[in-house]
């Protein structure tokens, strides 16, 4: 793999208080929201194939009956990819705070799903990966549930995160979905080492993505908190304009899977191994 490298010293910026769970839309009606699109919107679609791009690699490095982990599993959208990386060779499980997603995402992927957080594991066997897609950004206690990920690791394994990036960008959505911070490699990085990870791999994706976005947040003047109108918002699926999108999007995958980099992007994704003691 490829070290990370320098950055600044950039570090987040700081929303408003909220509480250490998952976003407010994972309410029944939240999540019946997140089923609707998240099998047609170019966002979800193009993410998945980015995802599977980054887990392939250490997936496929691993012996029979490996454990892979998906902290924050939301509806199952992911954990199908993980599911599908996994081809049988070992075991994919789930955990969710959310009541209503955990049942969603058993249904969805017919896998063990943990409806609470990391304490309520039952197992205490490790895992070879442990994976947070845009998660860490809504737990205020990010050190702690990153040295928790670590403990629940075996030697050699990692942890595959994906997060919002930059803080420019912030906004109603941010907000609304109860988001603590945007990153930057810099501030990431920092998190991780602090939690006792060395980085393997870090990049930007949705690198066409980030001019729209700065551009929106710059001439979207009227703030909006109530998140059911924001996701529909942020969600809208124009035919024409989402399968442009999701076609262009999707060749990101490519520089992902070759642990090439992006310049630049509305998140960022991180491969990181816990440091040998």
């Amino acid at each position: 793999m490829t070290s990370a490298p320098e950055v600044d010293a950039a570090d987040t910026i700081e929303g408003p208080p909220a509480h250490e769970t998952h976003w407010a839309a994972y309410d029944a009606a939240g999540i019946q929201r997140l089923l609707a699109v998240e099998d047609r919107h170019f966002w979800f679609r193009a993410r998945n194939l980015i995802i599977g791009a980054l887990v392939s690699d250490p997936i496929e490095s691993l012996p029979n009956g490996f454990r892979i982990l998906e902290v924050g599993c939301g509806s199952g959208n992911v954990l199908r990819v993980l599911k599908r990386a996994a081809a049988g060779r070992g075991s994919v499980e789930g955990l969710e705070v959310s009541a209503p997603a955990s049942e969603a995402a058993r249904k969805r992927t017919g896998l063990a799903i943990t409806n609470g957080h990391l304490a309520d594991l039952r197992s205490t066997e490790p895992y070879d990966i442990i994976a947070a897609f845009d998660v860490l950004e809504h737990i205020s206690d990010e050190a702690g549930v990153l040295q928790q990920m670590r403990s629940r690791l075996k030697t050699g394994g990692r942890v595959v995160l994906t997060v919002p990036a930059h803080p420019k960008l912030w906004s109603s959505f941010d907000e609304a979905s109860e988001h603590m911070r945007r990153y930057t490699p810099a501030s990431l990085t920092k998190a991780l080492r602090a939690a006792g990870f060395d980085i393997e791999y870090l990049s930007y994706f949705m690198f066409p993505l980030y001019p729209v976005m700065w551009l929106r947040r710059r001439l979207s003047l009227r703030k909006q908190h109530n998140l059911g109108a924001v996701f529909d918002s942020e969600f809208q699926i124009v035919p024409v304009v989402n399968e442009v999108a999701y076609q262009v999007l999707r060749r990101e995958a490519f520089v992902i899977r070759h642990r090439r980099r992006l310049p630049i992007g509305t998140s960022l994704t991180v491969i990181a191994r816990p440091r040998a003691r």
